[in-house]
């Protein structure tokens, strides 16, 4: 069972790991399901980055609470100063596709579940890295 307790979302949405338990429920549904693989993944795509998003404002809540204020750009930015460079790059890169992969374009195929599924587990472990008390 996932911890959700461990990161905790102050705007009352949900928490990172949340939001990664309910991207993995979209992936491997218990039973059947009106909506295609293709709505699927996106979907869980769409949570698997706002889990980044949470994650990186918790992280700049405990290390620096005025980058809370800053764009998201200039706060993945920022990111390479404070942990090492290539977490950093790992982090942009992931978030960048997952943000490709939220856009919905009618002459663009939706990601796939298999594509979504590694940006899971990549997901995974840049929350456990960078989760409040572990960096």
């Amino acid at each position: 069972m996932t911890d959700h307790t461990r990161s905790p979302a102050p705007r009352g949405g949900l928490s990172a790991n949340a939001l990664l338990a309910a991207a993995d429920h979209l992936l491997d549904p218990p039973g059947a399901t009106t909506l295609t693989p293709g709505v699927r993944a996106r979907a869980a795509a769409i949570l698997l980055r706002l889990a980044l998003d949470e994650t990186l404002d918790a992280y700049w809540r405990t290390i620096s609470p005025r980058m809370t204020r800053a764009t998201g750009r200039t706060r993945m930015l920022c990111l390479q100063w404070y942990v090492a460079p290539s977490l950093a790059r790992q982090w942009y890169a992931v978030w960048s596709a997952l943000s490709a992969a939220c856009h919905h374009h009618t002459y663009e195929l939706p990601p796939t579940p298999a594509e979504v599924r590694a940006w899971h587990q990549d997901v995974s472990e840049l929350l456990r890295v960078l989760a409040p008390g572990s960096a």
